[in-house]
């Protein structure tokens, strides 16, 4: 993603969905481990402008924790269809 798809995301999607869900948001990312580690040693905190603090992202690199904390963070039907989901190919 390029800084202007970032941008966008930012300041236009992202407030976007709030208005029509209007609740926090949670969203656990699933990364290799090579990934990760890429993603780690290359990080760049965003400005306070471009957080929302509704939209909480956390990363993983095991699928059963990612599914895991989000059952034990957002109980209903939303959490059943996600378990419910197809496994990615390893």
């Amino acid at each position: 993603m390029d800084r202007e798809q970032e941008t966008w995301l930012n300041l236009e999607y992202y407030p976007m969905v709030y208005n029509v869900i209007k609740d926090n948001i949670y969203a656990a990312v699933v990364f290799s481990e090579e990934h990760f580690k890429a993603i780690v040693s290359n990080y760049q905190v965003a400005s306070p402008a471009a957080q929302h603090q509704f939209i909480n992202f956390t990363y993983f690199t095991d699928l059963e924790e990612a599914l895991f904390w989000l059952q034990s963070i957002k109980k209903g039907p939303d959490t059943a269809l996600l378990s419910a989901a197809p496994r990615p190919f390893n």
